[in-house]
């Protein structure tokens, strides 16, 4: 079978061996595959990246550098083959893949990050017994893969806890940054100030419920927020952009007891003044994927759900797609370095695509899987 590889900097389409599903895993032929932010940084800051996940124990995310490495977590997949103890998948059910499976020496693995267990970006994937999505008829299976990276954002929301009376920044309108958007919007919270320096992204908060949108390089979102708001709702700040400082340049302006939750990854060092926090009675949260804990994946299932419930159009958020032979293309354009903008927002990786190049969403006929 056929997959993208990334060994040492370099990526390539290359042969990898026929994968067969024991009998408690599924075997899945991806439809598309987005690229996460930790895609990003382990392929940018591989060192960084391996060093975080083992301080954590996160050992199914320690893959191994001077080996093959098929990323790709976020997607939507069509069942092909299921185990003898596999009961609630069929094939040809279309799911939103939950990137888990259990190797053989019983370990979990985070499909994407294991050398061992492709992720997506790969003709075929071995998955786990569960918590996967089944696809109804009449919503767009490719679209869908944009739920994982959405629901990231929508648990930014739940870990909140934010209240009606509550109001909110967010900073940075990739897919997370927007997943927040809408969870925010869907509770009703107001005002919703999003700030990022992309005008298409700017545009695509608005569609999703955001009140105001800024340019952060023209204005101070803060000072923003502050026109929009009653002095006695609380700030919550979603800090989806990841930038060096971002959080320690606000500090001064944001109100006393704002709660920062932090959802974008910065892997460089940044500056925290502990005095001017504890002064204003500041609180921050970290947060990564759409689940709480191991084992409860609440925020996965909301988004979907609201995916399904039409309150957001997932095509919104599709500003690009590739073939395999185009995801070293689609790295350089979601991180292009220096200070220029990044004006895509979702490039999916549809296996069936050809060539090098990226191409709109007008460009590409979605084959029915059904």
């Amino acid at each position: 079978m056929k997959a993208v590889s990334y060994l040492k900097g370099q990526f390539s389409v290359k042969e990898f061996p026929e994968l067969h599903p024991n009998k408690d895993q599924l075997l899945v032929e991806p439809l598309a595959i987005g690229i996460c932010g930790s895609d990003l940084s382990a392929v940018e800051h591989t060192d960084h990246f391996l060093e975080s996940v083992k301080k954590a124990g996160s050992i199914g995310q320690a893959f191994n550098p001077d080996k093959d490495l098929v990323l790709g977590h976020e997607f939507t997949a069509k069942v092909i083959e299921v185990g003898e103890n596999v009961t609630d998948y069929a094939p040809g059910d279309l799911i939103v893949a939950l990137p888990w499976v259990i190797g053989d020496n019983g370990v979990p693995y985070t499909v994407g990050y294991s050398n061992e267990y492709p992720g997506g970006l790969s003709e075929r994937v071995l998955l786990g017994n569960g918590g996967h999505y089944k696809i109804p008829e009449g919503i767009n299976p490719y679209h869908a893969a944009v739920t994982e990276p959405l629901a990231t954002g929508y648990n930014s929301v739940l870990r909140s806890e934010i209240a009606k009376d509550g109001g909110a920044i967010v900073t940075g309108a990739g897919t997370v940054g927007l997943g927040a958007v809408i969870a925010l919007a869907t509770r009703g919270i107001h005002p919703i100030i999003v700030s990022d320096p992309s005008s298409k992204r700017r545009e695509i908060a608005q569609k999703y419920g955001a009140h105001v949108v800024v340019n952060p390089l023209e204005q101070n979102p803060v000072e923003i927020y502050q026109q929009h708001a009653s002095g006695s709702q609380r700030l919550f700040v979603f800090e989806a952009s990841g930038v060096k400082n971002l959080i320690h340049n606000m500090i001064d302006f944001v109100p006393h007891y704002t709660k920062f939750l932090v959802i974008g990854a910065s892997m460089q060092d940044n500056l925290i003044n502990p005095t001017s926090l504890i002064n204003k009675n500041i609180s921050m949260d970290f947060i990564t994927g759409p689940g709480y804990g191991e084992t409860s994946y609440v925020a996965l299932g909301e988004t979907f759900k609201d995916l399904v419930d039409g309150k957001f159009d997932p095509s919104e958020i599709i500003t690009a797609y590739a073939g395999f032979e185009g995801v070293g293309q689609v790295f350089t354009e979601l991180r292009p370095g220096g200070n220029k903008k990044i004006d895509q927002v979702k490039i999916l990786i549809l296996p069936h695509l050809s060539g090098k190049v990226l191409y709109s969403p007008s460009q590409v006929n979605l084959p029915n899987p059904f």
